[in-house]
């Protein structure tokens, strides 16, 4: 972690730009043929389950390199701290076979897909990359008080005058590894096609980009 930081401190000082580095990418090969464990119900439901741990992480991300999942599968993520996200479906990466995986606090994650019998041996899952956070992002270590002068919560009171801007940021997670952030703009036509709006350096990668909101 040490050397990582040291690196970004010396890019930083060049004036290099790029997404905020937070993690370091590790690439996998972790699919339903070649790891976790497989359970069969009763009901003839099956459900695989693999567990990720990166020691010392501060937060764990991955992306799906290979991501099709039928009609009625679902797909689940968990910490050891009783934390989860998911259902993910057919409908979170429609027309994509990829799928990027927002951060989840802590060093260790479970992967579970639950597969019904009417579609059974239709999924593909492959986890292409595992990010370990070597910075704190999620902000497990801040206590009250430790924000800078300059940082405004925008729950409190200075925020009431841009309730509906604040809705349309987001933070990105850029290649797995880097932060950056945006925010929603409209058109004259007002049809709600979604652009948005963020940094030229913050540009790049694939279809695995993640937006947070809120």
């Amino acid at each position: 972690a040490e050397a990582l930081k040291a690196e970004d401190t010396n890019r930083e000082q060049q004036g290099i730009k790029g997404p905020y580095r937070f993690g370091f990418n590790h690439a996998t090969d972790l699919s339903l043929e070649n790891s976790g464990v497989w359970h069969t119900t009763s009901a003839g439901e099956r459900i695989w389950r693999v567990a990720i741990q990166c020691p010392e992480a501060y937060s764990i991300n991955f992306e799906f390199h290979e991501y099709v999942v039928p009609d009625g599968a679902e797909v689940f993520v968990y910490n050891d701290l009783g934390e989860h996200i998911g259902s993910f479906n057919a409908e979170s990466n429609p027309g994509q076979t990829v799928l990027g995986v927002t951060q989840m606090a802590g060093d260790r994650i479970t992967i579970e897909y639950v597969e019904p019998l009417s579609v059974r041996g239709q999924g593909r899952l492959r986890i292409g990359q595992v990010t370990h956070a070597y910075r704190d992002i999620m902000g497990s270590e801040k206590g009250l008080g430790d924000s800078g002068s300059c940082n405004n919560n925008v729950v409190c009171a200075v925020g009431d005058n841009w309730r509906a801007q604040i809705r349309s940021v987001a933070m990105i997670t850029v290649g797995g590894n880097g932060l950056c952030t945006g925010t929603l703009i409209n058109n004259c036509d007002e049809d709600g096609t979604p652009y948005f709006l963020t940094a030229n350096h913050c540009l790049g990668g694939n279809n695995t980009w993640v937006f947070r909101f809120n």
